[in-house]
């Protein structure tokens, strides 16, 4: 029992300071900026929701999914779901970032063509993971992407493996959007759903909001890593929404 609480507090604590130097940079600049302008001291919380409306905003979600789409092992939605709760009017936009990332990351896989022995190496990437995208491409084609965002497998396995059975890229990335906009759309239907009721509450701890959502991420995250262990069996279709 004792080992599981470790290594569940290890993984947290690996994902939670991954995640805030990945976001670092680019609240840096936006900082910087603001003493440049000589911006009035105001509440954090209402500091964050105006880094979320700058451009610096823009390009962390923006290489937030390219990276996803090459080695980084948070997903995209980590970040817009966090957002759907602050007050900002321009979360459509960072969505077309997050697909302009995604494209973009998507087409640096498909022009770099990792050897499949080099996927396995990639953060929170188990063997089994490319061999189960394996037989999903092998059995239904590029129509295995559909398993893909509710399977726990990381995008990233789907983009390098995907130039080794020859797909078009431009037919790849559009099926690509397509059922990831899906995963969007029924986690922002849902979201959107229970935001009256929260809104007041969050938009008072955001910071809490975040460590809390980095938690429950990082066990999950945890969970679907070690469920492709050893006792995975190929072809068993996990329904997890995550990754």
């Amino acid at each position: 029992m004792l080992s599981i609480i470790l290594k569940i507090v290890g993984n947290y604590l690996i994902v939670q300071i991954c995640i805030i130097l990945f976001i670092l940079p680019f609240y840096w600049l936006y900082k910087r900026k603001c003493v440049q302008d000589g911006e009035v001291k105001i509440n954090f919380n209402r500091h964050l929701e105006y880094f979320f409306t700058s451009k610096y905003a823009n390009w962390l979600v923006f290489f937030w999914a390219m990276g996803e789409a090459l080695i980084w092992f948070v997903i995209p939605e980590f970040l817009l779901i966090l957002l759907i709760f602050m007050r900002i009017q321009r979360k459509k936009e960072l969505l077309f970032y997050d697909i302009y990332g995604t494209a973009i990351g998507t087409l640096i896989a498909f022009a770099i063509q990792i050897p499949e022995r080099l996927i396995n190496k990639l953060p929170y990437v188990q063997p089994n993971m490319v061999l189960q995208v394996r037989h999903w491409f092998e059995a239904h084609g590029i129509f295995g992407l559909v398993y893909q965002p509710f399977s726990g497998v990381p995008y990233k396995v789907f983009t390098h493996l995907a130039p080794h059975y020859h797909y078009f890229f431009l037919t790849f990335l559009i099926f690509a959007v397509i059922v990831r906009i899906s995963r969007y759309y029924v986690i922002y239907l849902f979201l959107s759903g229970i935001y009256p009721v929260l809104h007041k509450y969050v938009y008072r701890n955001y910071v809490r909001l975040f460590l809390i959502a980095t938690f429950i991420f990082s066990v999950l995250l945890l969970k679907v890593y070690t469920s492709y262990g050893l006792n995975h069996h190929i072809g068993y279709v996990r329904l997890l929404i995550l990754v």
